[in-house]
């Protein structure tokens, strides 16, 4: 459980980048990678104080590092995901990779706390900030019942959120002019004006995701909670906390579209619906979660690289 650890700094454009590279700097030199704990840290990383906090909480929020103890010094090493999204997409061009991130980041409670519960409890349609940080001081009771977590923590948590997703509309900073790389998932949008401020979950449409993304995260949690088990419910993947259906806010008729866009492209990957006793499952295939991501960045840089002979002719 972690609250307001972002120093009240969302992630910016060039921010997980950043650290990443930082500990592989460290690496190739032969060094611990101790970077966001080192005094000449904000020299070496170009920003504050400050945000380089904010930078060691989202590379562990992210899942893209886990720290270590090693030679009696808190280091920071990526994580075999980290190290998928460092060889193939490290600029985070590439949405899948934020729709990715996405998912590693909302399904960490321990370092993102009010995102998971954000994304697999709360889901609202419409909202206002006020009704959101009711319900999360509430779940935080119910959740925690022997921790105290200050108000002010909540606000932040939720203020943070809401910027992470959201579209800069104006700044007041220079460093306000950097937007969050996850507003390109346009996950929540704003409704009303400056002085009636409602925000909207929106629903996900199929061609916004690779089904090879969907397939990562299905196969990801059966791993993680089911022993690798080839059969899911219909209903467990839709509204199970950390899985496809409220990670990506997907109704049942965009999670069938998906499904066919998998089964018509990667027939070696195919999923099978079954009916048993009544109830709607889904047979998995065999499949190791980071050799899925192997197949679809290979795929997406033969792509690209085609494209670009294409130009070049």
């Amino acid at each position: 459980m972690a609250f307001a650890k972002h120093e009240t700094f969302y992630i910016r454009e060039g921010w997980l980048f950043k650290g990443m590279s930082a500990i592989k700097a460290a690496e190739n030199e032969g060094e611990l990678p101790t970077i966001f704990l080192d005094v000449d840290a904000p020299e070496r990383l170009g920003i504050g104080q400050n945000m380089v906090k904010a930078l060691r909480f989202w590379m562990l929020a992210t899942e893209l590092s886990e720290e270590r103890l090693e030679e009696r010094q808190r280091t920071q090493r990526l994580t075999l995901f980290g190290s998928q999204i460092w060889h193939y997409d490290r600029y985070l061009e590439d949405d899948s990779t934020l729709w990715l991130i996405h998912y590693h980041l909302v399904s960490n409670e321990t370092h993102a706390t009010t995102w998971y519960w954000f994304f697999n409890h709360f889901a609202p349609s419409i909202f206002d900030e006020n009704s959101c940080i009711e319900a999360l001081s509430q779940w935080v009771i119910t959740r925690y019942p022997d921790q105290t977590i200050a108000p002010s923590s909540l606000k932040k948590d939720v203020d943070c959120l809401l910027q992470t997703y959201l579209a800069n509309k104006a700044s007041r900073s220079p460093e306000d002019m950097l937007e969050s790389p996850f507003s390109r998932l346009r996950i929540i949008s704003r409704l009303g004006d400056e002085h009636l401020k409602y925000y909207k979950l929106e629903r996900l449409e199929p061609g916004r995701l690779h089904p090879l993304i969907l397939l990562y995260v299905l196969i990801d949690r059966q791993v993680q909670l089911r022993k690798r088990e080839s059969q899911v419910g219909l209903g467990t993947v839709l509204h199970e906390p950390m899985n496809a259906g409220r990670i990506f806010n997907l109704t049942t008729a965009t999670l069938s579209d998906l499904l066919a866009e998998l089964n018509k492209n990667y027939p070696e990957w195919r999923i099978h619906f079954v009916r048993t006793a009544g109830l709607d499952q889904l047979t998995l295939p065999e499949a190791e979660p980071m050799d899925i991501l192997t197949h679809y960045y290979t795929e997406r840089n033969a792509r690209n690289a085609r494209y670009e002979e294409t130009r070049c002719l």
